[in-house]
C-alpha cells in the first residue's frame, strides 16, 4: 500500500482545487451509485487527520481497533445522504512496481520502524508513537482483506479490480456505471475528469478535484499532467529520486519546477537523470496510465482503450491470466498474492513489522514456508497454461536479494492434486453429518470437518472421486466450502489418503474437542477464532517455530528480565506465543498501553505462517471450481460467501499476547496484589481475555500430550508440562482496580 497519491489531496487544497458543494443537492442530482477507491480510503483512515487515527498499528500487527466503527459512521452518513455505495479493491501489482522498487518501499518503512523501536526503549513514549505512525501503511495487505469482507458483511457492494483500484473506478466513471467517483490522484492519471476527495458531514459538503481546472491554471495538457503525477509518485510508479526526499505534500510542486527545465516532458527528464531502470519504470507506469486492464461492462476484462493498445501488454501490466480467475479474484474468494508470484515467477520476501532481525525468522520465510507455499503455487499453476506448467518460480528475500532460490513447481503440480480428486461430499452427508456432530460449518469448518471424520462410518462415506465423465457435481455453497476444507487438511497430513485422521489429525482433534467442551469454539469475535489458533499452533510446532528459546536478539529486541532465572522466562516465553494467536478485546479507540517488540517479533512468524496457510486454502478453492467439479454459474455473492468463510481471513494482533506476558510478570513482581488493569484501560474485559487465553492453553496442551511420540517428540511434551504446571499456580483470582470487580480465571 502507498500514500504518495493521497499526498496530492494535500496539495490540491493548498493550491485552492478543491471545489466545495453541498451533499444534499448532489445527492438530489445523482441519486445512483458512487464507487470509492477502497485502497485510497484505508489509507486515509490509517495516516491519520481523524479521531479514530491509531498510530501503533504497526507496533501491534492485526486490524485497527477503531476501522469498524469508523466503516459503520461513513456507511450511516452515506445512507443518510441517499449515496449508494460500491467499494472498488486493488488486485494485482502493475509492472511498474517491481522488486526493487518492493526493496527501497520496505526498507524505508523498517527504517522509521526501527527508530520507533529505539526511541521507545529510551522511554520517550509520546515520540516513539509519531514515529510508529509513520509507516501505519506498511505490510498492510490484510487490513484490505478484512475491510473487503467487513463491508460484505453490511450489505454494501465491493469488487476487485483486476490490477489498479483507480483505473476501475475511472472506467466506469467513463462508461456511466457510477455517477462519482471518491479517490485521489490516481484516478486522474488514468483519465477520470473529476473526483472526490473528501465529505464533511458536519457541514453536509462534499469537496472535488477537476483535472481540467488543474490543466487551465498551469497552462498543460493532460499528458503533461500524467507525467507530474507520475513523477510526485502514486499508485504505480514511486516518486523521482530528486523529489522522493521533499515532504510527500511538497512533491507536487517540485516536480512541476524540475518538469520547466525539460519542457514538461517526463521521458526527457527521466533520460536525463541517467537512470535506466527508473526510465524503464517510467515508461511502463507512462502506457499503463492509458491501458490499463480493467473489467469491462459486459464482464470481459481487458485492457482500457483496448483498441489502440500495443501488443505487449505484459511489459506494463503483468503476465495474462484466465478472466475465469479473474472472475474469482474479483468477488473475494482469492487474493492476489499467489498470481502475483505465479505470472512474476519470483516471490519477494520483505521484512516483517519487528524489523526481522531475528534468524528464526529469516530461516522461517527462506526455508521453512518453501514447501507450503510451493504447494500454493502447484495448485494454481494446473489451472493455467501449460507455458506456466514447465517455469518455475524463484524465491528472493530483503537479506540476502541477489541469491535466488528455485521452488521446484514444474515436479509438484501432478502430485499436489492426486488426493484431492477424492472429496465430492455432497449436502445429504453433510446434513447427515451435521445432525451427528452438531457443529456449524459455516462458523467453524475446521471443528466440522474434523469431527465428521471422527465417526469412522462418516469418514468412509466421504470418499466420493468424480468419474471421468462426470462434471459439476457440487452445487450448493457448504458443498464448496466443506470440500475445499478437507482438500486443504488433507494436503497438510491431518487426513489421510483413506480419509480416516491421521496422527496429526488426531492431535487436532483432541485440542478442539476441550475447546468445544470449554466452550471456547463458535462463542468468539470471529466465530472461528478459537479453532484457527489451534490449528496455526500445530503447524507453527510442525515448523519447529512454537517453542520457549529465546529466539530475538538482545538487543534490539530489548525487554526486562522476569523474577525467577531462565526457566521462568522460558515458560512466559511459551504461554505468551500460544496468547499471540488469538486477540483481545479493545473499545473503538485507539491502542494505549504497554508494546513488546519480542510479542511482535513472534506474532509476525505466526501471521506469516496463517497467510501461507490461507494462500493454501484459496488455492485448494480456486482448483474445485476449475476442475469441472463445481457449477460455476451461480450468483456472485456466493462466491464472496465463501472467501469470507474459508480459515485464516482474519490476522489478530499482539495485544493478547502482551496482556498475558505481563500479568504474569506483574504477579512475579507484585504477588497476590498483581493487577495489569491500569496498562490496558481501553480492554473490553481482560479477565475474560486471560480466561481465553488459558483456555486456548489448555486446548493445545492437551492435544500435546495426547500426541503420539512420533510426530510430537518428549521435549516437546515436557516443555509444554513444565510451563503448564508453573502456570496452573498463577491462574488465580484476578481483581481488577478500576471497577472494584472480582472475577475468577
Amino acid at each position: 500500500m502507498y500514500t504518495d497519491s493521497s499526498a496530492f489531496n494535500i496539495w490540491a487544497k493548498e493550491e485552492g482545487f478543491w471545489i466545495e458543494d453541498s451533499i444534499t443537492a448532489f445527492a438530489q442530482v445523482t441519486d445512483a451509485k458512487v464507487a470509492f477507491d477502497a485502497e485510497d480510503y484505508l489509507n486515509s483512515f490509517l495516516t491519520g487527520g481523524h479521531a479514530t487515527y491509531e498510530p501503533l498499528v504497526p507496533a501491534l500487527g492485526g486490524i485497527p481497533f477503531t476501522l469498524n466503527s469508523h466503516v459503520d459512521t461513513l456507511l450511516e452518513d452515506l445512507q443518510n445522504a441517499g449515496i449508494k455505495p460500491l467499494f472498488v479493491f486493488p488486485g494485482g501489482r502493475a509492472m511498474s512496481r517491481d522488486r526493487l522498487t518492493t526493496s527501497r518501499d520496505s526498507q524505508r518503512a523498517v527504517s522509521i520502524l526501527n527508530e520507533a523501536w529505539d526511541i521507545y526503549n529510551n522511554g520517550r513514549g509520546e515520540d516513539a508513537v509519531k514515529e510508529f505512525g509513520k509507516a501505519c501503511t506498511y505490510r498492510a495487505g490484510h487490513i484490505l482483506r478484512h475491510l473487503f469482507f467487513y463491508l460484505h458483511e453490511k450489505g454494501v457492494e465491493v469488487m476487485v479490480a483486476p490490477y489498479e483500484g483507480a483505473a476501475q473506478l475511472t472506467y466506469m466513471l467513463k462508461g456511466q456505471m457510477v455517477k462519482s467517483i471518491v479517490g485521489s490522484a490516481s484516478c486522474l492519471v488514468f483519465g477520470a475528469e473529476r473526483v472526490i476527495v473528501d465529505f464533511n458531514w458536519t457541514k453536509g459538503t462534499f469537496s472535488w478535484i477537476s483535472r481540467e481546472q488543474i490543466l487551465r491554471k498551469f497552462g498543460i495538457n493532460p499528458d503533461q499532467f500524467v507525467d507530474i503525477c507520475l513523477l510526485a509518485g502514486c499508485s504505480i510508479l514511486p516518486a523521482f529520486q530528486e523529489v522522493a526526499g521533499e515532504g510527500a505534500n511538497k512533491r507536487v510542486g517540485a516536480t512541476r519546477t524540475l518538469l520547466a527545465s525539460f519542457g514538461r516532458d517526463g521521458h526527457a527528464l527521466c533520460v536525463s537523470a541517467g537512470d535506466d531502470h527508473y526510465l524503464g519504470l517510467f515508461r511502463k507506469a507512462k502506457v499503463a496510465s492509458k491501458h490499463m486492464v480493467v473489467i469491462h461492462a459486459g464482464g470481459e476484462i481487458k485492457q482500457m482503450n483496448f483498441d489502440s493498445c500495443p501488443s505487449d501488454s505484459h511489459e506494463f501490466v503483468g503476465q495474462r491470466i484466465p478472466d475465469e480467475i479473474f472472475n474469482y479474484t474479483s468477488r473475494g474468494l482469492l487474493g492476489f498474492r499467489v498470481l502475483d508470484w505465479r505470472t512474476r515467477s519470483e516471490i519477494f520476501e520483505t521484512p516483517p513489522l519487528d524489523g526481522g532481525e531475528s534468524a528464526a525468522y529469516k530461516d522461517l520465510v527462506q526455508k521453512k514456508l518453501t514447501p507450503l507455499r510451493a504447494r500454493a503455487l502447484a495448485l494454481m499453476t494446473k489451472t493455467l497454461h501449460r507455458y506456466w506448467q514447465k517455469k518455475d518460480v524463484e524465491l528472493m528475500t530483503w537479506f540476502r536479494e541477489d541469491e535466488k532460490q528455485q521452488l521446484g513447481i514444474p515436479e509438484l503440480t501432478e502430485a499436489s492434486l492426486r488426493d484431492a480428486e477424492t472429496w465430492h461430499v455432497k449436502t445429504d452427508l453433510l446434513d447427515e453429518a451435521t445432525a451427528v456432530e452438531g457443529a456449524d460449518v459455516t462458523k467453524t469448518p475446521l471443528q466440522f470437518t474434523i469431527g465428521v471424520l471422527s465417526d469412522a462410518s462418516l469418514a468412509k462415506k466421504t470418499v466420493t472421486p468424480r468419474k471421468d465423465t462426470e462434471h459439476s457435481l457440487l452445487t450448493k455453497p457448504t458443498e464448496l466450502l466443506s470440500n475445499t476444507v478437507w482438500r486443504f487438511l488433507q494436503d497438510r497430513g491431518y487426513i489421510n489418503n483413506d480419509h480416516t485422521l491421521s496422527a496429526w489429525g488426531k492431535v487436532l482433534r483432541t485440542s478442539l474437542e476441550r475447546a468445544s467442551n470449554d466452550n471456547l469454539l463458535g462463542t468468539t469475535n470471529p466465530a472461528n477464532e478459537g479453532e484457527e489458533a489451534i490449528l496455526v499452533a500445530f503447524e507453527l510446532l510442525r515448523l519447529d517455530v512454537l517453542n520457549n528459546r529465546a529466539i530475538f536478539p538482545n538487543p534490539p529486541y530489548s525487554e526486562s528480565i522476569s523474577k525467577g532465572g531462565d526457566s521462568v522466562r522460558a515458560n512466559i516465553n511459551l504461554i505468551s506465543r500460544v496468547a499471540s494467536l488469538a486477540s483481545f478485546r479493545s473499545e473503538a479507540v485507539g491502542y494505549t498501553g504497554p508494546l513488546s517488540r519480542m510479542s511482535l517479533g513472534f506474532h509476525q512468524m505466526a501471521a506469516t505462517v496463517r497467510h501461507s496457510l490461507r494462500d493454501l486454502i484459496e488455492m485448494h478453492a480456486c482448483y474445485l471450481m476449475t476442475s469441472g467439479s463445481v457449477v460455476r454459474v451461480r450468483d456472485y455473492v456466493e462466491y464472496t460467501n465463501l472467501g469470507a468463510q474459508l480459515p485464516f481471513r482474519n490476522e489478530p494482533n499482539a495485544g493478547l499476547a502482551i496482556i498475558v506476558k505481563t500479568h504474569l510478570e506483574e504477579q512475579l513482581n507484585s504477588g497476590d496484589k498483581a493487577d495489569i488493569s491500569k496498562w490496558f484501560g481501553i480492554a473490553v474485559d481482560v479477565e475474560g481475555d486471560l480466561a481465553k487465553a488459558w483456555k486456548i492453553w489448555d486446548a493445545i496442551n492437551e492435544g500435546v500430550q495426547a500426541a503420539d511420540s512420533g510426530i510430537i517428540n518428549s521435549d516437546t511434551k515436557n516443555m509444554f508440562h513444565s510451563a503448564d504446571s508453573w502456570l496452573k499456580d498463577k491462574r488465580q483470582l484476578y481483581r481488577p482496580s478500576s471497577n472494584g470487580v472480582d472475577g475468577g480465571v
